[in-house]
């Protein structure tokens, strides 16, 4: 193994650099979910080459990019469905970065199991149960 002068290996030092760019990325992701998330800016903001930046963050995180986005806009959704009901469903849909109610609506119902009323009007109650369950049945 290759030491430097303080110690660490050079794996290490270049490892949580890449760490970092990527935890860089994702906070921009979480704040920016109605802004430009296409993979050049994320790879920008990494500084990495677009090709780089996407097999990097697949291996770091464990989903690609565009899996990451759909997954945290679905979810941060969700969470505002249940938390901000003075906020409309098309309101919530637009804040979390999706160009249209019907795609919203699809990837939604294709997350949770039931439409965004549902989730909002207590569906979010029983969707919480299930997943505390199969929580528990995994650790058994």
């Amino acid at each position: 193994m290759n030491h430097g002068t303080d110690g660490y290996d050079r794996r290490e030092i270049l490892r949580q650099a890449y760490v970092s760019r990527v935890n860089r990325v994702i906070n921009y992701i979480q704040s920016h979910l109605d802004g430009d998330l296409r993979l050049a800016r994320l790879a920008e903001i990494a500084n990495f080459s677009s090709y780089h930046f996407h097999r990097i963050f697949h291996a770091m995180v464990g989903e690609t990019p565009n899996q990451f986005i759909r997954r945290v806009r679905v979810e941060t959704a969700a969470m505002r469905l249940a938390a901000s009901p003075r906020w409309s469903i098309t309101q919530i849909a637009r804040m979390c970065g999706y160009s249209s109610s019907s795609v919203f609506a699809r990837e939604f119902r294709e997350a949770f199991g039931m439409s965004a009323t549902q989730f909002r009007h207590g569906g979010h109650r029983a969707w919480r149960k299930i997943r505390q369950a199969d929580g528990k049945n995994r650790e058994s």
